[in-house]
């Protein structure tokens, strides 16, 4: 069998690189292009017959490019004649469409996860799914990553007093138990109220947990418009936190995400690399889960 290889997507280069260089695959030579029209082009130039490959892309923004783009990389390496290719997702895009919230609605999570096994892939590597159900979207097997521990270890380095863990709503208590316990701190549940019809609208309702000591460490899956994160820092500020902290795996950062985190109460934001963020803020600190990754597709050969 032929050594392995990487392709990566246009999406995330830099994560690529670094996935390559810690794992000692070499990135493979693809070119990538985008018609006129808008159509995507790709071509394989490298020899992949009975070669173990791995796709990295992360289907961010513009999200449905890039899942086009994912789809025909696989579909490139199979007619390739590839022995096994693995999908390496770091950021699953239609994540937050896992199920219908009402009737008329598609599962958008389901038909993405269709479109990329039926496009050749024979594995996935996820980080941190919206929902923990998404995983069963695949009829292949799935290699399912948590970047928890690498938020938890980078934040533990600050060496906060007494810091309490909050889940921003009551979906994400599992995530904020699980960090919680990892930092060895409390636990608080903000919960809200989301109104169907106006998206991102946010509405506090109340607070389970006392919130004490130095610092509120608000930890979730996404940050999208930051208005979760935003009003739920103005909250803990109001409940007596001294400092509020985000850590997240997911920075789509999208419109004015950033802008709205820079007036806003929140002190630190601790953000993965599984997006390639090109904005840059002063409160926002990038932390690698390249290492995470390598380490799973060196296990995978």
């Amino acid at each position: 069998m032929n050594s392995p290889k990487i392709f990566a997507g246009s999406s995330n280069l830099s994560l690529a690189q670094k996935i390559s260089d810690k794992s000692k695959i070499p990135i493979g030579k693809i070119d990538l292009g985008v018609f006129s029209d808008g159509e995507v082009d790709v071509w394989v130039q490298d020899d992949v017959n009975n070669c173990d490959v791995f796709i990295l892309q992360s289907n961010a923004v513009p999200v449905n490019r890039h899942i086009i783009e994912l789809a025909l990389i696989a579909d490139a390496l199979t007619r390739s004649g590839a022995h096994r290719i693995t999908a390496v997702v770091p950021y699953f895009g239609y994540s937050r469409k896992e199920k219908q919230s009402r009737k008329g609605e598609p599962i958008s999570a389901k038909v993405i996860a269709d479109l990329i096994v039926r496009s050749g892939v024979n594995k996935v590597v996820a980080l941190d799914l919206h929902a923990d159900a998404i995983v069963g979207f695949f009829d292949v097997p799935v290699i399912y990553l948590s970047a928890l521990e690498v938020l938890a270890g980078r934040l533990m380095k600050e060496k906060f007093k007494s810091p309490i863990v909050v889940a921003p709503d009551v979906g994400g208590v599992r995530r904020a138990r699980n960090f919680a316990s990892l930092l060895n701190a409390p636990l608080a549940v903000i919960e809200k109220h989301r109104h169907t019809h106006l998206r991102d609208s946010l509405e506090v309702l109340s607070m389970t947990g006392e919130v004490v000591g130095d610092c509120a460490v608000i930890i979730d899956d996404i940050i999208s418009t930051g208005g979760t994160i935003v009003e739920s820092a103005k909250a803990l500020k109001q409940k007596g936190a001294k400092k509020v902290i985000v850590c997240a795996t997911h920075g789509v950062f999208a419109s004015d995400a950033l802008e709205k985190i820079e007036r806003s109460e929140i002190d630190k934001v601790f953000i993965t690399d599984s997006i390639n963020i090109t904005k840059k803020s002063k409160k926002v600190e990038i932390v690698s889960v390249s290492e995470l990754i390598a380490d799973s597709l060196v296990g995978e050969l």
